[in-house]
């Protein structure tokens, strides 16, 4: 696997527990990504706030507090548009709710394959890097 470089994509990855962030993080830095932590959406949002170079999102549906992954989607579709949002979830009936917020393709059902999802979370940037590039 790829190591993380300073060009390397950034992601948040919101999740509550700890074990499997850390472990997540291990995975997508091991797949080439920077990774940033957050615990709950509350903290994801104000990372969000401040943090423009992030350029993906990774969220649990499930987590503590007043807003969950499906609200973290929501808000980061309203406060910072294009920013690609993956959500993953142990219940597969999330799904018709996540691909209105986040489109069919970033949606994993637990457990999920860190590498699949790894590998179309670098297309998504992939292409918003193109897109971004001036002609």
């Amino acid at each position: 696997m790829e190591q993380a470089r300073s060009d390397s994509p950034v992601v948040l990855i919101v999740e509550d527990e700890a074990l499997l962030r850390m472990s997540l993080a291990d995975s997508l830095t091991d797949c080439g990504f920077l990774t940033m932590e957050a615990s709950d959406a509350h903290e994801a949002i104000e990372i969000l706030e401040t943090a423009s170079h992030v350029e993906v999102v990774l969220t649990d549906v499930q987590m503590p507090g007043t807003i969950d992954g499906f609200g973290l989607a929501k808000w980061i579709r309203e406060n910072r548009p294009g920013l690609p949002v993956f959500v993953a979830s142990g219940y597969s009936g999330k799904f018709d709710i996540a691909s209105q917020l986040c489109g069919e393709a970033q949606f994993f059902t637990k457990p999920y394959d860190a590498n699949e999802m790894a590998a179309k979370m670098m297309i998504v940037v992939a292409a918003r890097r193109a897109q971004a590039k001036p002609k």
